[in-house]
């Protein structure tokens, strides 16, 4: 029976009760669960940052301006290109059949003289002779000898320069004076508007074949 039971006393370890009494929970509300870490995806970390704008460093810049201003750097770059182009323009090879004919058309004379040092004279030449047009043909027959000189060095030809300035240069050599008796055959004749005729043509020809021959050996200084 229970009362017959023997019970056994046992001390209370006062140390033991306080600390679990701490622990416990007095206000009836279940604990509540911790929220696990959100771990970012592999898609989330492998997306790189956007890369910043070059005009980043000017926030207080409008749309509009930034548009105005990338316009003026985009139109200064192409403006670079288009210069560096067309000064420096290069030939690939033979002449190409259109360019033979275009170097054959006389009404081409102007752009040929803007190109000198890199056109060829002689199908303008032929051109003008078979046409019996003498009065151009001694213009170019000054063109190509200033072609030549330079090409030697004798010149520094450029296409704004006057014939006194070519004169000047080779002032003082040995064929300085037969070189200027030929610009003035040459100014006589164009910009006197006079019309050779057939014997006063060869004779002009004559004359600046000898010499563009005489200048063959001639060294530059």
């Amino acid at each position: 029976m229970y009362e017959e039971q023997h019970i056994e006393r046992r001390a209370f370890d006062q140390k033991d009760w306080k600390n679990l009494s701490e622990s416990l929970d007095y206000s009836g509300e279940a604990p509540k669960p911790k929220k696990p870490r959100e771990r970012p995806t592999p898609e989330a970390r492998d997306i790189p940052d956007p890369p910043s704008s070059s005009f980043d460093g000017f926030p207080d810049m409008s749309p509009l301006f930034k548009a105005l201003l990338l316009m003026l750097v985009v139109g200064a770059l192409g403006w670079g290109i288009y210069t560096f182009l067309n000064n420096n323009e290069l030939s690939f090879g033979a002449a190409s059949p259109e360019t033979e004919e275009e170097e054959e058309d006389l009404t081409n004379i102007v752009r040929l003289e803007e190109e000198l040092d890199r056109r060829n004279v002689d199908p303008y030449l032929l051109k003008a002779e078979q046409e019996e047009n003498y009065h151009l043909a001694v213009r170019l027959h000054f063109l190509a000898l200033l072609k030549q000189m330079n090409e030697q060095r004798l010149i520094h030809w450029k296409k704004d320069r006057t014939n006194r300035a070519y004169l000047n240069q080779v002032r003082g050599q040995e064929y300085y004076s037969t070189f200027r008796e030929l610009t003035l055959t040459f100014e006589r004749v164009w910009y006197g508007n006079y019309h050779p005729s057939v014997e006063e043509y060869r004779s002009i020809r004559t004359q600046f074949e000898a010499y563009r021959a005489s200048l063959q050996s001639v060294e530059a200084v």
